[in-house]
């Protein structure tokens, strides 16, 4: 009798309870949907796009200098190389230079060609005639000179991290490197901190891959704090309403709670039958917005990976927020039908069947 009774009442052949079930459900589903694409969004920033920076342009940890044989020895496990930075200007824009050779391990995937001479992204590629002429910037201890080279496109590339490094780096080979030239060692799949500690004992000037993305890093919590206070706005946002939609679920059942009552049910079980009722409406909305919210993420990604601007995005559901925010509002809903409940049942019953 009560799966019956919450079923019927849940799902109501009266416009106006259908109406007002709909309502909620649609509410309780763009929820879900707002909490999922923000979180899936916000763990890419931290996770994935993160990895991607730390394996193409700022890697674990940097040393100053040529220290490949030293540290691949201390650090045998890891990934070492040695790559130099300088600076060029072209007729297309300025571009920082990295200096590579064949063990370089910096996340490059070369879709034209080799690395045999100079590797350029497809922006710079298809401005030129297979040929561009160089301005390298050389910085001495008096002055920056600048002289010219001419280089043929051996290569293009691109990288996980996408334009905001693949158009501005361009490689040129290790033997290119004059004394000019800034020389570092990357380290690879390391632990940092014992890596740094390492590094402190023999003397060495290095920098993690926080300090070097200090800036992003701190924007990025930056950003994680204005979404937790979007959110938490969002949880009121919805406190509120569940708890005005129960009140309103409750006050329209008040007449046929009396009935029940005076047929014979026990206060207890119309009180369950109205809370497994308005879960009904509730667990609708959840699957919902679970299922539409899913889609929303795939949408995302199909845009990401179809505009060229933008980075491709890999998203994935963060379940245990879905679980954690799913289980907030049952508790919610659980709460508030008792305490409405709660005010009928102190109204006599004449009272309750005369409520228009």
């Amino acid at each position: 009798m009560i799966p019956y009774l919450s079923l019927r009442y849940a799902f109501s052949s009266s416009f106006k309870q259908r109406s007002r079930a709909i309502r909620a459900v649609v509410a309780i589903a763009l929820s879900l949907i707002v909490v999922n694409v923000v979180i899936s969004i916000m763990d890419f920033l931290q996770n994935d796009r993160f990895r991607d920076i730390r394996d193409v342009r700022s890697f674990d940890v940097v040393v100053e200098g040529r220290h490949k044989d030293e540290l691949s020895s201390l650090f045998p496990s890891s990934v070492v190389f040695e790559y130099g930075e300088g600076e060029a200007l072209s007729e297309n824009g300025a571009y920082n230079v990295r200096y590579i050779s064949p063990d370089y391990d910096g996340g490059l995937n070369i879709i034209y060609g080799d690395s045999s001479s100079l590797l350029v992204p497809y922006s710079v590629f298809r401005f030129s005639d297979g040929k561009v002429t160089l301005s390298m910037l050389r910085k001495g201890k008096a002055a920056t000179t600048m002289k010219n080279f001419d280089y043929d496109i051996s290569g293009i590339y691109w990288t996980n991290v996408g334009t905001e490094f693949d158009q501005n780096t361009i490689f040129l080979p290790m033997e290119e490197a004059d004394e000019t030239v800034y020389f570092l060692t990357a380290i690879k799949n390391v632990d940092i901190d014992l890596c740094t500690k390492t590094l402190d004992e023999l003397g060495l000037s290095y920098k993690t891959w926080k300090e070097q993305e200090s800036s992003l890093y701190a924007a990025f919590f930056v950003e994680k704090a204005m979404m937790y206070t979007v959110l938490s706005l969002l949880f009121v946002i919805i406190l509120v309403s569940l708890r005005q939609s129960v009140r309103i679920f409750v006050s329209t059942r008040q007449r046929e709670c009396a009935e029940l009552e005076i047929l014979g049910m026990e206060r207890r079980d119309i009180t369950l039958v109205m809370e497994l009722s308005f879960f009904l409406t509730l667990l609708t909305g959840i699957i919902l917005g679970l299922v539409l919210g899913r889609g929303a993420l795939s949408l995302i990604e199909k845009i990401s990976l179809d505009t060229p601007l933008l980075v491709d995005m890999h998203l994935s559901m963060s379940y245990s927020s879905m679980g954690f925010f799913s289980l907030f509002m049952v508790t919610v809903t659980g709460i508030s039908v008792f305490m409405e409940n709660r005010k009928r049942n102190k109204k006599p019953l004449w009272e309750v069947i005369h409520v228009k």
